[in-house]
């Protein structure tokens, strides 16, 4: 029996037309059932390779401003945690005024509360 390497390498030279009908040739004893996934299989192929070939070129513009969409999702996610936690620990938790959150002086006061002993 022929390995994966050996018949990969006598179908080397064959066009691709006279390959799909060397491997559609089937012993005797095979069932249609078999042929015909395999017939599904290989449409399915040629149907995703169609839709790579067939899709345009996006605009550069469009394509800059998605790049960058997709970079900055991340970042503006954490950003978005920092300001929705000092609001959280600060005004619900700590029972202060929610104007206070975003003061300076109050950031501050508390670094300084922090590190005053170091």
């Amino acid at each position: 029996m022929e390995t994966k390497k050996e018949t990969a390498a006598g179908l080397e030279g064959v066009s691709q037309a006279e390959r799909s009908s060397l491997l559609s040739i089937e012993p005797s004893g095979s069932n249609t059932a078999t042929r015909d996934i395999n017939q599904q299989r290989d449409a399915e192929v040629v149907r995703s390779k169609d839709k790579n070939e067939v899709l345009p070129k996006r605009n550069l513009a469009l394509r800059i401003l998605l790049w960058m969409l997709r970079k900055s999702v991340i970042p503006s996610l954490c950003v978005i945690a920092i300001v929705g936690g000092m609001y959280i620990g600060y005004a619900v938790m700590g029972k202060r005024p929610a104007s206070e959150v975003f003061d300076l002086a109050t950031w501050k006061h508390m670094y300084d509360l922090v590190f005053a002993g170091s």
